[in-house]
């Protein structure tokens, strides 16, 4: 039941609503209980009288009003008792004969009533219109107007009654007045209180998230009983503490050193806080940390607290110890780097810091650059060099492998490279560089970059020869030989210089001479007599003239030997890097050139009888594609008697059955029947994918425009009912087999009108692509229907694979499959586009003429 709560009078305080509720229900069922009271002694003292009447009329209108308050019904509710009183005490009055009868207490009562339920204009009202009943009464029974009374009456009675209804209403009023003022000054106290609460709570919300979510390790400790009252989560985390081992407890052992303790001590009694004290704390598990300190005391009621907070500070420390010793660090490397490393200002190129290497690198010590600026000493050819590495700097922020000149002490003008960044010493920015005298590097460059032309512009034979001399020239060598592998036992030299001449090729051989031992190796082998390293025979060199050989095996890409380089020396030869790094560059080219050059014979070879292989493999394909397609014709056709008989005895077995088949019998009997069905479609989709790959093509200028408007009435003669939108191009010709144009039209635009069934308005068009040039021509068929997903489409074309279900589309997966090979035979191409839901596209040209 849905209860409509009584609204407050104007004047009535809202919170005094319920209160009114309850008291009105008080009286209602006060009158309810007391009314059959009533009712009995007005019975038995006088029967059935006037006054009886009103009493059961009082005792009806409080039943009533009962059952309103209980449904809800409260609004009016106040009123209806005031007046319904005031209407049943005139009643009560009337009947009885007298104002002075227990009737007109009811009257009174009524006044209070409205006082204590109504508004003040309701009440003075109700005042008002008792008054005048009681005026009304009073003439009404001076005059013997009323039923004989055994009491005389007289105006006196009349001012008795209104005064003391005067003393009720103002009574009334003014207690309901005093009422009113002190639930208000109540409730006004009470939000007061309630708005100091919340911003208690607030304060003190506030100061717990902050307690709490503090970077910082803060703790609340009692000054009398050093109970800790509180810890944050940093706290916990940083001593290693379970916040139930330090809440409510004296604190466990927190200082590494006492003394540290009685100074945090002192500094509180003495100041009420402590601020940064530096100090070493220990964790649970015993570990030490460098923290500082802070502290105060904070008053709360009577209690005074400790409010102390711990930032770890051994990070900091630790980042403080590692940057000095980075500073000592970079100091050692600084000055004893095998580069010039320098530190000058940006602004003037005045020297900050200068390494001892700079001495050797270009020849000046470091007294020379103490005090001047890069240009003073001399080092930069000229100011618009020093300018253009400067700018270069600024702009990119540091340099890489930065190449220029310079001047070294003695004057001569050398090759460099820096490698400079940007720093800030004192607020100017600064630049540390790092010099690299590249002369003798660029030198070897020069000399490797002039080999490089002599011998790039050769191949073959007239290489080896141009690379041998090179080779001799830039390593000082008395000869060379460069040879290709023979067997084990001997080399085919591709070239042969001895005293700086060039000999002719020849073949030498190796067994027991020093070239097995440089075969032997996967890197560069040099042998010296005068490190006492046997040297063995070293053909076509007399080896009692040699003293020192050096080279290496040349390898195919596998790592097998096939051949050998190789430079000898009369006397001992300097083993520079150099000399070695030569070695290794020319023996690496001429591995390369050898590799090609037996790639050039394979090739060669290959070549003479490729032809013949080509040949025999199109033979021996051509002969296993009419084998596939005799066998899957054979295949195909084999199978349908087979299946002829099932279908047979299938129908049969139907009739035999008729009437005595459950439900389960004919499902089974219906999709043996079903499958034998696509079974004879999917062998005679096979047989003409077999029938397509026989015979010869009988290619002929066709009107591809006739054939697809044929294929389109024998769709619409298969489905008279649909309504389908067809443009064909007129005019499409193409040079291909009518019969086979036939079948890729038929299997094109059945899929279109196929797919496109679901569609309300579909679509089939049929034309050229006129941006693809016209030969050969590229026709299309495009339709609006269900299209395919292009992730699946390299499943279009091949047999018995289908992008969409049976239950959506029939189909055997075969068309394709036709199509695409009907079209490779006339040397042609197709492919499909496709959107799901948006329909598909098929491009597809029938070749020049080539049958494949």
């Amino acid at each position: 039941m849905t209860r409509k709560h009584r609204h407050p009078e104007p004047d009535t305080p809202s919170g005094l609503a319920e209160v009114h509720d309850k008291a009105l229900l008080a009286l209602i069922l006060a009158t309810a209980i007391a009314g059959p009271l009533v009712i009995t002694g007005i019975y038995l003292q006088q029967g059935r009288t006037h006054l009886l009447g009103v009493a059961l009329a009082l005792e009806a209108m409080a039943l009533a009003m009962l059952g309103l308050y209980l449904t809800g019904h409260r609004r009016w509710l106040p009123h209806l008792l005031v007046y319904g009183l005031l209407l049943l005490s005139t009643a009560g009055v009337v009947a009885q004969g007298s104002i002075r009868g227990a009737s007109v207490n009811v009257l009174l009562a009524t006044v209070v009533g409205a006082g204590v339920f109504l508004s003040r204009r309701a009440m003075i009202s109700v005042a008002f219109v008792a008054v005048t009943v009681l005026a009304v009464l009073t003439f009404t029974e001076q005059q013997g107007w009323l039923p004989a009374a055994q009491l005389q009456v007289s105006w006196a009675t009349w001012v008795t009654h209104v005064a003391v209804l005067g003393c009720l209403v103002v009574s009334v009023t003014y207690g309901r007045f005093r009422l009113e003022q002190t639930y208000q000054a109540q409730l006004a106290a009470l939000d007061r209180a309630s708005r100091v609460e919340g911003s208690l709570r607030d304060t003190e919300h506030r100061f717990r998230v902050l307690f709490r979510n503090n970077p910082a390790a803060c703790i609340v400790q009692s000054m009398s009983t050093l109970e800790i009252l509180d810890a944050n989560d940093a706290f916990v985390t940083l001593f290693g503490y379970g916040r139930d081992d330090l809440v409510g407890v004296r604190p466990p052992r927190m200082w590494a050193d006492a003394q540290d303790q009685l100074a945090f001590r002192a500094s509180l009694d003495a100041l009420g806080k402590v601020e940064g004290q530096r100090a070493r704390g220990v964790r649970k598990d015993g570990s030490e940390f460098d923290c500082v300190v802070w502290a105060e005391i904070a008053t709360q009621d009577t209690e005074r607290m400790i409010i102390a907070m711990v930032l770890d500070v051994s990070a900091e420390l630790k980042s403080r110890r590692e940057l000095e010793q980075s500073q000592e660090r970079f100091a050692k490397a600084f000055n004893f780097s095998p580069l010039g490393m320098t530190i000058t200002r940006l602004s003037d190129g005045r020297f900050m810091e200068v390494n001892p290497a700079n001495e050797r690198v270009l020849g000046w010590p470091r007294a020379d650059f103490e005090g001047k600026t890069s240009l003073e000493v001399g080092v930069w050819l000229s100011k618009s060099d020093r300018q253009d590495y400067v700018d270069t700097l600024r702009r990119d922020g540091r340099l890489q492998h930065y190449e220029t000149r310079m001047r070294t002490k003695q004057g001569e003008v050398v090759d460099v490279r820096i490698w400079a960044e940007i720093i800030e010493l004192d607020g100017e920015p600064c630049a540390l560089s790092f010099t690299m005298n590249v002369s003798a590097e660029k030198r070897r460059e020069a000399m490797l970059l002039r080999v490089a032309e002599g011998v790039s512009p050769t191949t073959g034979q007239a290489f080896f020869l141009s690379l041998a001399e090179h080779l001799a020239d830039a390593v000082a060598a008395s000869g060379v030989i460069i040879g290709e592998l023979r067997g084990d036992h001997s080399i085919d030299t591709l070239a042969l210089l001895t005293d700086g001449s060039l000999q002719p090729n020849r073949d030498v051989p190796i067994a027991h001479s020093t070239y097995t031992r440089l075969l032997a190796s996967d890197e560069l082998l040099v042998i010296d007599t005068p490190s006492r390293q046997v040297l063995q025979s070293t053909p076509p060199f007399d080896p009692d003239q040699i003293q020192m050989i050096a080279g290496m095996a040349l390898r195919d890409p596998d790592g097998t030997a096939i051949g050998l380089i190789a430079a000898v020396w009369p006397a001992d030869h300097p083993q520079e890097p150099a000399m070695r790094a030569l070695l290794t560059i020319f023996a690496s080219r001429c591995n390369a050139e050898l590799v090609r050059l037996r790639r050039d014979r394979e090739i060669l070879q290959l070549q003479e009888t490729l032809e013949q292989r080509v040949q025999a493999r199109t033979e021996q394909l051509q002969y296993l594609n009419r084998e596939l397609d005799a066998f899957a014709y054979s295949v195909s056709h084999d199978l349908k008697s087979p299946l002829r008989s099932i279908d047979g005895f299938m129908h049969l077995l139907q009739e035999q059955m008729a009437g005595r088949t459950t439900p389960e019998d004919e499902d089974l009997i219906r999709r043996v029947m079903t499958a034998v069905t696509r079974m004879n479609s999917l062998i005679a989709d096979l047989l003409a994918l077999a029938r397509v790959s026989q015979g010869q093509l009988q290619r002929m200028e066709v009107d591809l425009s006739d054939l697809a408007d044929g294929v389109l009435r024998q769709e619409r003669h298969r489905d008279p009912t649909r309504e389908v939108q067809v443009t064909i191009e007129p005019g499409l010709k193409a040079n291909c087999d009518p019969r086979m144009a036939q079948i890729v039209l038929e299997n094109l635009i059945g899929n279109a009108w196929k797919y496109s069934r679901q569609q309300p308005q579909a679509r089939i068009e049929i034309g050229q692509d006129k941006s693809a040039g016209s030969v050969p021509p590229v026709f299309f068929i495009r339709d609006n229907g269900a299209g395919f997903d292009m992730a699946r489409a390299d499943r279009l074309f091949k047999p018995f694979n289908r992008l969409h279900s049976a239950n959506e589309f029939e189909g055997s997966g075969i068309g394709l499959a036709t199509v695409r090979r009907i079209i490779e035979r006339h040397g042609g191409q197709i492919r499909a586009e496709a959107a799901v839901g948006q329909g598909a596209t098929f491009w597809f040209c029938f070749g020049t003429g080539q049958e494949t």
